[in-house]
């Protein structure tokens, strides 16, 4: 069974070219135009075939980009993270295919500035991919 990780995301979100640095869990260093990639924090239902083997898989994540000391910038570059992670369809990244992907929310929700006033904005989305 394929499962997806965080290192496959993030090599799709690299591929986008996006972002200076694309990263997975807490960037220590704070860097400007960034994009982090988190596990979504209230997990995901298991789900199983009845009777069957469940053909495809889901994974829940959370983009955080944090920009720079301009909310317009900002809302720019998360608005194209957003557009282009509803283009995906159907990408192979790692020998998984990545089936498509889905927004848990209807825009990018902005969450304020971090402690030197760079501002900030998560997405969260669903990865539903072929096992």
């Amino acid at each position: 069974m394929k499962q997806l990780y965080l290192e496959d995301i993030q090599l799709l979100v690299k591929g986008m070219v996006l972002a200076e640095h694309v990263y997975i869990g807490k960037l220590d260093a704070k860097e400007q135009k960034s994009i982090g990639i988190y596990p979504f924090k209230d997990g995901s239902r298991y789900e199983h075939g009845v009777g069957r083997e469940l053909t495809y898989g889901s994974k829940k994540v959370s983009f955080l980009v944090h920009w720079n000391k301009s909310p317009s910038d900002t809302e720019k570059a998360a608005i194209a993270l957003f557009e282009n992670l509803v283009q995906v369809k159907e990408e192979r990244i790692n020998e998984k295919d990545i089936l498509f992907v889905r927004p848990l929310t209807d825009e990018p929700v902005g969450v304020g500035t971090d402690e030197s006033g760079i501002y900030e904005m998560v997405i969260e989305a669903e990865f539903v991919y072929e096992r």
